[in-house]
């Protein structure tokens, strides 16, 4: 791998950003515009960053290249299954890795980016007036269980079709 990514980051950016807009749920638009518009040091780390450290896309911009594929992965499966909710699996496939600035502090070596994700989940939540719990409990269960294995990190197994959605993408693009 090279250090940094070849495509454009703003650009795969501003491809992300159009995902967002077809996120028609209020409430999920609202979480990624929480930190994916609204949040300048959220926004500056997440392009610069690279996914898993060693494991893929260990490079700069490495993190939003693997998020777009992932999101895209999404888009094909919403679109070849309507069982799928199509706000719920965006959000959460945008949401997935989104956290991970912490691997070297103390808080990602003791909790992990499924639990900082899902705290960070909850901070925007929180900030939402009227969000509704069983939305907020989906979401979040989708980021805990989206490495599909407990033996691979997920405090729980996909109970969702958005979650096993969301593994399925996430395992694709990082193989």
């Amino acid at each position: 791998y090279m250090p940094t990514t070849e495509k454009s980051t703003d650009g795969m950016y501003e491809e992300l950003l159009g995902y967002i807009k077809k996120v028609e749920n209020q409430y999920l638009r609202q979480v990624l515009e929480y930190y994916f518009v609204k949040d300048e040091t959220f926004i500056r780390n997440f392009k610069g960053h690279s996914a898993a450290k060693t494991v893929h896309h260990g490079f700069a911009g490495g993190l939003l290249e693997h998020t777009l594929s992932v999101v895209k992965f999404c888009d094909y499966m919403v679109g070849a299954y309507p069982i799928l909710n199509k706000d719920l699996l965006y959000t959460a496939a945008m949401c997935h890795d989104a956290f991970p600035m912490n691997d070297y502090t103390d808080e990602g070596q003791l909790l992990g980016h499924i639990v900082i994700g899902v705290e960070m989940i909850g901070d925007a939540v929180r900030n939402i007036p009227d969000f509704p719990e069983k939305l907020a409990n989906e979401l979040k269960h989708c980021i805990v269980a989206h490495h599909g294995e407990l033996e691979y990190g997920s405090p729980k197994k996909p109970a969702l079709a958005e979650a096993m959605a969301l593994n399925l993408a996430d395992n694709a693009d990082a193989k």
